[in-house]
């Protein structure tokens, strides 16, 4: 009887031990765990907004969870709605999500010219469509295929590729445009398709500090604003570029893999 009661003092005591260490664990680090929105695993360099840190992500990589249905990226007069995320070659395909809703048949949803920090994010082989309107009632003939059904006060809505040898005519005949990246296919191009350009997305490539060390030793990726550093959340503590050896056996199994996502 008495070398079970000390069997049981042992288990106790160890068991006070383990949570003792577990709840040692970095604050940081548990902040960074992954979290998913619309079925995306969202970690290093993103962060959601209101659900992760904003130390957890790289500066500007802020996203929304809109609904918690799908992510959105908020780049300068846009806001983008990320379809798949692939961390091994840093790309994201995103759509304007002012494409997402049914708008007024034929007519411009409210799409401005993109402008990106070359710093943080590059175009992948993408083509402009050039968005043109208030143009003039009376088109010449070459131009009627690129009308897209929208008649504003008094004048056609256009579509033309940016590589189209009309696009020239085009601008001469209408007041206002913007180029919208697309991924653009041979015979793709007619005014009846912008909107189906549009919801297709087109590649985003980003540019952070590379995690994998970090991750590979137990980590979990993030950055100091502040110094402007990448740092390496740890169990124990934030580290430079990796976590100690002995530092990760306490949060051991709660890393999931990456992966490409896609919706």
């Amino acid at each position: 009887m008495s070398h079970f009661i000390v069997y049981i003092d042992l288990c106790i005591f160890a068991i006070f031990l383990l949570s003792q260490k577990a709840s040692c664990i970095d604050p940081q680090y548990v902040a960074c765990a992954p979290r998913y929105c619309g079925g995306h695993n969202i970690t290093y360099p993103f962060y959601i907004q209101g659900l992760q840190e904003s130390y957890c992500g790289y500066p500007e990589f802020q996203l929304t969870c809109t609904n918690y249905t799908y992510p959105v990226l908020h780049i300068p007069d846009n806001d983008y709605i990320i379809q798949e995320i692939n961390y091994t070659n840093r790309s994201l395909r995103v759509y304007n999500a002012a494409v997402r809703s049914p708008h007024q048949s034929g007519c411009f949803p409210p799409v401005r010219n993109i402008s990106l920090e070359p710093d943080k994010f590059g175009f992948g082989s993408v083509s402009n469509l050039t968005l043109l309107s208030n143009c003039s009632a009376q088109l010449p003939e070459e131009l009627l295929k690129y009308r897209t059904g929208c008649r504003g006060g008094g004048g056609w809505d256009l579509a033309v590729a940016a590589n189209d040898t009309d696009l020239s005519d085009a601008l001469g005949v209408c007041n206002t445009s913007t180029a919208a990246p697309v991924d653009l296919v041979d015979g793709d191009v007619g005014g009846d398709k912008y909107e189906e350009l549009l919801r297709r997305g087109f590649m985003l490539n980003w540019k952070a500090g590379d995690c994998s060390v970090c991750e590979n030793s137990g980590g979990r990726c993030g950055f100091n604003s502040s110094s402007y550093h990448f740092k390496c959340f740890c169990p124990d503590r934030p580290h430079v570029w990796r976590c100690r050896s002995d530092a990760t056996r306490v949060a051991h199994n709660t890393r999931p893999t990456r992966k490409t996502s896609s919706v």
